[in-house]
């Protein structure tokens, strides 16, 4: 028991993001514009052509973020065909390393996981890959998994691919995982956020109420921040506010259901990463003048016209900076999107005030049109 506990121990503090799998319904279409527009690199590939008959997989790959895209290479392939085509293209997994599968799963279940799939091997003439997986909001999933005795690639079932989809383009500067943020339902935070913090010992580190009360001005939703103790998962959870139609109500609407609405992707150089992402055919949202005229006024210091002019986001804390731009919605709904981060000077909030500040130039903008 007292080894057990131990593993469990190092699971948590050495926790931190392995993967995450979209189900599409044209994979090698979606890994394209990933690899194209992204700067991603195909590592590996999983398929009918290596005794994988359901499915079609290609693990991408960026510095510390790998990606994993799936397709269905058949009708009968009905998880994957019946995901995408309610939700669309979207993420079905994230995947977390531990030490001990079957020790963590138990852990989990005593702490109120839900299982999805028991602990099992995977097996080739590489090794074996342990593996398990626990239920996540509605459709979602959590993957636990270790790779100690197994010297393949990826998982047993992908080929190694890495030296024949070389595509040169200019190096977009994504390094890692920041964060990811999920939609949920109205008063359906606090159930997921005890479930998150339970399994993975994690912490709540900031609460954002922006809900709005009797008739006050405010954007109109709840967001938390759930943190592990190494601070490298970060789960962001967000719900709606029933009196305002806002961006999280929408994606609830068009993902019918509740699931992970963006993944921020950190960023060594921002301005280089939105250059390359633009000319590459990203589109990213816009922000009106006004919030970069206040944050000019707020932060004289600050060299604002470079930020105006990449339309990133600034969020300052003592002497540490958060920039920050959302892409456009990827797909054809308005649900899923990207976000780059980079933190200056270890920054380490996740731009709260920042958020309050955009709402606000926005609200000015509205009005300064209205009074034309």
């Amino acid at each position: 028991m007292e080894d057990k506990n131990r593993m469990i121990e190092v699971d948590i503090l050495n926790i931190e993001y392995d993967f995450i799998e979209y189900y599409v319904g044209m994979a090698k279409m979606v890994v394209y514009f990933h690899v194209r527009a992204l700067g991603f690199k195909v590592i590996a590939y999983a398929g009918p052509e290596t005794g994988i008959d359901d499915k079609c997989s290609y693990l991408i790959q960026k510095n510390n973020i790998r990606l994993v895209i799936t397709s269905a290479s058949q009708p009968s392939s009905y998880k994957i065909v019946s995901f995408v085509d309610l939700h669309g293209n979207a993420i079905k997994r994230m995947a977390i390393k531990v030490t001990n599968v079957k020790n963590f799963f138990d852990q989990a279940l005593e702490n109120g996981a839900i299982p999805i799939e028991a602990p099992l091997v995977l097996s080739d003439k590489n090794g074996f890959v342990e593996y398990a997986s626990l239920k996540l909001f509605d459709d979602n999933e959590i993957v636990i998994i270790n790779y100690d005795n197994y010297t393949g690639t990826f998982i047993p079932g992908y080929k190694n691919v890495e030296d024949e989809s070389v595509i040169s383009i200019e190096d977009s500067a994504l390094h890692g995982i920041d964060h990811v943020a999920s939609a949920l339902r109205l008063n359906e935070s606090c159930l997921w956020e005890t479930y998150f913090n339970n399994i993975f010992k994690s912490n709540t580190v900031k609460l954002f109420d922006e809900r709005q009360k009797n008739g006050e001005k405010k954007i109109g939703m709840l967001l938390k921040v759930l943190q592990s103790e190494n601070k490298k998962m970060n789960n962001v959870l967000v719900e709606p506010d029933r009196h305002i139609k806002s961006q999280v109500q929408l994606f609830i609407d068009e993902n019918y259901g509740t699931g992970i609405q963006h993944i921020a992707f950190s960023s060594t150089n921002i301005v280089k990463s939105v250059e390359v992402l633009r000319a590459n055919g990203v589109k990213f949202t816009k922000y009106p003048d006004s919030y970069y005229e206040k944050l000019a006024a707020k932060y004289p210091d600050l060299n604002i016209s470079t930020f105006k002019k990449h339309g990133i986001l600034c969020d300052v804390m003592d002497d540490a900076l958060l920039l920050q731009i959302f892409t456009t919605p990827i797909g054809d709904r308005m649900t899923f999107f990207y976000e780059i981060v980079q933190r200056v000077n270890n920054y380490e909030g996740f731009g709260l005030d920042n958020i309050h500040a955009l709402f606000e130039a926005m609200e000015l903008e509205l009005l300064a049109k209205e009074s034309l």
